[in-house]
């Protein structure tokens, strides 16, 4: 005889009183990708292996401190495309030698090697180098963020190396000079679209315009950090070359002013994405700019700045419907006016207090193409 099912299934609620708890169900592709990262000792072979998905192991070793020769080995093997290391901090001057020297270079699109200080000085990159003088025939985008022992001669014999040459992140560079935006124009100037330039303090603003002038089809910027960048600079650049830009990046330059903001607004019209974090000499006006001409952004960073509700409310009113991120952190004059009262439907607030933060994160997946905003040329060279 069967036992009558009697009770209805009820969602367990949770300890605190909710309604229920929201549980985060990892993928089989997430659960397998773990147990390789695990294992990767065990590893014999990548061959097959789409690129995305040695992205995300490559960033799942990284994240965990697992990433050694023997898998960079693997990496390395047959003719990549793609080597993504977001975290070079391991690796020594000679296992850099040792390993890039016998590695065919000839397809990779993309070389990932950031916090790379400890091994590639100049002398490093020159002996590998050396073995081949165009050593990265295809490479379109490059990131070696956090060589702190690159110096301008270094990044010149790279710019040489690398005639297809896209997208460069140059952030962290301590050593680089002014010099070094003239010789990316000269090698570059027709062709890079990206340019990374962040917490680069040996560059002087004023002294690189002359050379991003020539670097005609730059979509992204990213001056993050630099000191020295000023409304001037703002007016001397973006005013004659703004037409193009996608991106830009202006966190903690903290001379800026809403005039700045003024003539980004004016002068970049297919602007998708503006950070603005830790400006705190911009104002209220700053928004009513974008929001009379800014009318494409998805993207827009406004942390730790003196905006009023009534401005944020009045933005997001008229621009909220292509806005993808907002991000708002530490905005004291942000009240529950705005929480409350804006009228916008699609706009979801994370990080209210007293609200679950963490079930709402979303990790964005890796970059699908060597570039964030054009299509790359088949015919490369």
């Amino acid at each position: 005889m069967k036992k009558k099912v009697c009770d209805a299934w009820v969602p367990k609620r949770n300890q605190k009183g909710g309604e229920k708890g929201f549980f985060f169900v990892p993928s089989l592709q997430e659960l397998c990708l773990e147990m390789l990262a695990d294992n990767a000792d065990a590893m014999v072979s990548l061959e097959g292996v789409p690129d995305e998905l040695i992205r995300k192991l490559c960033n799942l070793l990284c994240d965990s401190r697992k990433m050694n020769t023997r898998f960079l080995e693997l990496l390395l093997s047959g003719s990549p495309t793609e080597i993504r290391l977001k975290d070079c901090s391991w690796l020594t001057e000679e296992q850099f030698a040792k390993y890039f020297q016998t590695c065919d270079t000839t397809r990779l699109e993309v070389l990932q090697l950031d916090q790379c200080g400890r091994c590639i000085p100049d002398y490093a990159l020159l002996g590998t180098l050396r073995q081949s003088p165009r050593w990265l025939p295809k490479l379109i985008t490059l990131s070696l963020s956090g060589a702190c022992r690159l110096s301008d001669k270094g990044l010149h014999v790279l710019a040489s190396s690398a005639p297809a040459l896209r997208s460069i992140n140059l952030s962290q560079c301590s050593l680089l000079s002014s010099a070094s935006i003239n010789i990316l124009a000269d090698s570059l100037g027709s062709l890079l679209k990206e340019l990374y330039l962040d917490d680069c303090l040996m560059i002087d603003a004023a002294q690189i315009v002359p050379g991003l002038k020539k670097l005609k089809h730059l979509e992204v910027l990213s001056l993050a950090g630099i000191q020295t960048v000023s409304d001037e600079f703002i007016k001397d650049y973006i005013i004659e070359c703004g037409h193009n830009m996608k991106e830009l990046i202006l966190k903690d330059c903290r001379k800026l002013t809403d005039a700045s903001i003024k003539g980004v607004a004016e002068h970049c019209p297919g602007l998708c994405a503006l950070d603005l974090m830790n400006l705190d000499k911009l104002t209220d006006l700053s928004l009513g700019y974008l929001t009379n001409s800014c009318r494409a952004l998805h993207t827009l960073k406004l942390c730790h700045n003196p905006f009023s509700d009534e401005a944020i409310a009045a933005f997001l009113e008229i621009t909220g419907v292509s806005l993808k991120e907002l991000s708002l952190n530490n905005i004291k004059k942000v009240t529950d006016v705005f929480l409350n009262g804006h009228s916008n439907p699609e706009i979801q607030i994370l990080g209210l207090k007293m609200s679950p933060l963490l079930q709402n994160v979303k990790v964005p997946e890796p970059c699908q193409g060597p570039l964030r905003y054009s299509p790359v040329s088949v015919d490369l060279v």
